[in-house]
């Protein structure tokens, strides 16, 4: 198992489906996910608001050397696009060797975001990412959600039907996160399943629960729950969410529940999540699962972060596995919607030799 955690996490990086939410945003803003996305649970297309805050590198305040930029993503005023893409270059070794383990370019991501407003009350999203190339990770992954958003609902609740990403945890930009993995996760967690949402979203709280199919349509039967609840202010944000699956065809019951915390002062960004589960089944021993992270943001200036993060995953009964990931990370933004992240990782994974990576990316958020 513990050579193919590590592959994973290695690899794990050939592709992102979607823009994500990123909580250092919502932290630094006292603002929920919806603030800048369409979707209340953050990620994917931004609506007029969000666009703006990215063309302000991240700020509330304009800036007057980029005022005069008039573009604007509404095409009419029911009709508005939007279009991520990332380029990856990645370079790893095992520690104390000398020469790469791997050295590559990736078209990590090609998202084009569509969302259709016929109502005030009613938005239709869809998107279409590329496919990887072959050999791929996965190979001929094709990145999509497609669902309609019900809002203005009597005690300010929302409903969504389609296909979109579950309402668990933080929607991380680093998707290899531990508590996002595959490894914890007994889902894919870049991978949207289809069901229906019911929530609320207001200036501080927020909740949803979601009922899905949990696999493949028609694959079994849709018995799959999610959900999240959680406040957000500008001096802390938490949440709690869960997660539970029955697979029929498996005889295995999956059951997974996390919490997690942010708080911002002054230039600083404190973000945490633990996240814990069990998996048990017909034949197969009970397992249980833990994952977490911490993460110190340092904003130098408009357009320069810096950041540290550990990530731990532990999984115990059955195969045994053990793993901590320690990144430092420099973002900059030298432009409006460009956004250039560089960042060297360090793999302790128990069982297989350290790993050092080191990764630059050019991600243009539009």
């Amino acid at each position: 198992m513990i050579p193919r955690f590590l592959g994973f996490v290695l690899l794990a990086v050939a592709i992102v489906p979607q823009a994500q939410a990123l909580p250092l945003y919502a932290s630094r803003e006292g603002a929920t996910c919806m603030t800048c996305h369409y979707d209340p649970n953050g990620g994917g297309i931004r609506n007029p608001f969000g666009f703006q805050y990215g063309k302000n590198r991240h700020s509330l305040e304009e800036e007057e050397r980029w005022a005069k930029f008039t573009v604007d993503p509404k095409l009419t005023s029911w009709l508005q696009i939007g279009f991520d893409t990332r380029i990856l270059y990645v370079a790893s070794h095992t520690s104390g060797t000398s020469g790469l383990q791997t050295s590559t370019f990736f078209p990590m991501q090609g998202q084009l975001n569509f969302a259709v407003t016929p109502l005030d009350n009613l938005t239709l999203v869809a998107s279409r990412g590329l496919v990887v190339d072959n050999p791929g990770f996965p190979s001929g992954y094709i990145a999509r959600e497609l669902y309609a958003l019900f809002r203005g609902l009597p005690a300010d609740l929302f409903l969504r039907v389609g296909r979109f990403r579950l309402p668990f945890g933080l929607r991380q930009a680093d998707h290899t996160s531990y508590v996002r993995g595959p490894e914890f996760l007994p889902y894919d967690s870049q991978q949207d399943d289809a069901g229906i949402e019911v929530g609320s979203v207001g200036s501080n709280w927020f909740g949803s629960l979601s009922f899905t199919d949990g696999s493949e349509p028609f694959g079994d039967r849709a018995q799959t729950f999610s959900g999240k609840v959680g406040r957000a202010s500008k001096g802390f944000q938490a949440g709690a969410s869960g997660y539970h699956r029955y697979d029929e065809a498996l005889a295995m019951t999956s059951d997974r529940w996390g919490l997690y915390a942010s708080t911002t002062r002054g230039r600083i960004t404190l973000l945490g999540e633990y996240a814990g589960g069990t998996m048990e089944g017909t034949g197969m021993p009970s397992t249980d699962l833990q994952a977490a992270f911490g993460e110190i943001d340092y904003r130098a200036s408009r357009g320069l972060d810096f950041l540290g993060k550990l990530d731990y995953f532990e999984q115990t009964g059955g195969s045994e596995a053990s793993a901590r990931r320690y990144t430092i990370e420099c973002d900059v933004n030298p432009m409006p919607f460009t956004q250039i992240q560089i960042y060297y990782r360090y793999y302790n994974v128990s069982n297989a030799p350290d790993t050092d990576e080191y990764i630059a990316m050019l991600y243009i958020p539009f």
